[in-house]
């Protein structure tokens, strides 16, 4: 059961409010041993170089991205093993791997970081006016046409990706964090 601080942590998407939620927190002596973790999740997360002056860059959604890009991979030559090569190196950068052999502390948290991040990219895209629309981003489509295609896009991203360049046991915490932020940003709708 998280403290209502680490709640809000987990509901923040932006990544200072993040972090002053998760220094609060550490502040008040909270779960000292997760809060150690979730600290080396985040600069690991936020750690990287960023276009954006005052804003992290997000590895996590890199990694999603690198994904996204990853799509059609199969269908390319030399696709699949470049595809493999570029996510693996996004997987490492992110300590994802590694953090999967450690303790199950260390799973959970990296578990529910990996949800986070999906549910960061849902509402990305819920927002995004351009996502959402059709003709050049001229006309907007209907709700239910874009709840399908995030639906379509997770899919084809965390289930079938990994499948075509043959991660899926590398790539099985992403399926299984994308599984389950559908679900709750999504409730009664019906899984990947």
């Amino acid at each position: 059961m998280d403290t209502p601080i680490i709640t809000l942590y987990y509901r923040e998407s932006d990544p200072m409010k993040r972090k002053m939620f998760l220094d609060q927190s550490i502040a008040a002596g909270e779960e000292e041993e997760a809060n150690a973790i979730r600290k080396e999740l985040w600069e690991i997360r936020y750690g990287g170089k960023s276009e954006v002056p005052d804003t992290p860059a997000d590895g996590y959604l890199a990694l999603w991205m690198a994904l996204e890009f990853n799509k059609n991979a199969s269908s390319r030559l030399f696709g699949a093993k470049s595809a493999r090569r570029e996510i693996v190196k996004n997987l490492q950068k992110m300590k994802i791997t590694e953090y999967q052999g450690k303790s199950a502390l260390h799973q959970e948290l990296l578990f529910r970081e990996c949800c986070h991040m999906v549910r960061t990219y849902m509402e990305l895209c819920e927002k995004d006016k351009t996502y959402n629309t059709t003709l050049c981003g001229i006309v907007p489509i209907s709700e239910k046409s874009a709840k399908n295609k995030l639906h379509r896009d997770i899919y084809e991203t965390a289930i079938q990706v990994p499948a075509d360049v043959n991660m899926q046991e590398e790539l099985g915490i992403i399926t299984r964090a994308a599984k389950t932020a559908y679900e709750d940003y999504f409730p009664g709708e019906g899984g990947l």
